[in-house]
Parts: structure tokens; sequence; C-alpha cells
């Protein structure tokens, strides 16, 4: 007695899956680092709001397993020791903020200040966990 089992059609729909499934998580991420980074802007401290201005937000495929979803700030001026960057400094530092800093309201229960890229990620984390989960799910369905 024999047994074959020709699983060419079964390896081709388990490669599409896998096509689907990263397209499904790339949207996810995308989704929540657009969301991160709409946060981050709104409670980034405020002068010239050049801070505000230039978010940058990638996707990469660290492996082919490892997605990685990036939100980053840039605010460079030269003073006359040099280059400051001062995205970096009100992110990292404590400092007093200025009128129109102290004044806002700050962004879905977040205030205006530093850490405006951390706080709202370890606040959020759980929601995009869910969106990423959700999207995946969706891309396995179909």
């Amino acid at each position: 007695m024999s047994f074959e089992f020709d699983g060419a059609d079964f390896l081709k729909g388990l490669g599409a899956k896998e096509l689907k499934t990263r397209a499904a998580s790339e949207l996810g991420m995308r989704d929540s680092t657009d969301d991160l980074a709409m946060i981050s802007q709104n409670i980034a401290p405020i002068d010239k709001s050049t801070l505000r201005k230039n978010v940058d937000k990638r996707i990469t495929w660290e492996s082919p397993t490892r997605l990685a979803g990036e939100v980053g700030f840039s605010a460079v001026e030269k003073d006359g020791n040099g280059r400051f960057n001062y995205a970096l400094w009100t992110h990292e530092q404590s400092y007093n903020l200025g009128e129109q800093s102290a004044d806002s309201p700050g962004f879905k229960g977040y205030a205006v200040g530093n850490k405006y890229v951390e706080r709202p990620l370890k606040g959020e984390s759980q929601k995009y966990i869910g969106w990423i989960m959700k999207e995946i799910g969706k891309g396995l369905c179909i």
C-alpha cells in the first residue's frame, strides 16, 4: 500500500499567505507609527515650531521576522559653540517649558514636555500591538 501527497498547491498557498501577512504587518505598523508621530508632534515643546515640523517616520524589515517602526525628530541649530540638537535635548532633559508650551492643553491625555515620543509609545503600546495583530489576522484569513 502506498500514499502520495503533492504539496505544491499547499506550499504555494503558504507563500501567498506569507506575502499577505507581511503586507498586513506593514499596514498595522504604519498605522501605529503614524499615530505615535501624531501624538508626539502635538506634545513636543513649542518655541518656533521647528521641532513639530521635523518629524520623520519609517518602517523597515530588520530581518525576515522583525519589522520595526521608527519615529524621530530633528531640530539642529548652530550657536556660538557649533551645532546643537535641541530635539534630543528637549526629549531627554528636564527643563522649564516656555510660555507657548506651558499654555498648551496637550493631546490625547499627554501633556506637552520632555519624553514626547517615549511617553506615548509606552502609553499606547498595547493599542499598537492590537492594531498590528488585527491586521495580521486579516492577512491570514484572506
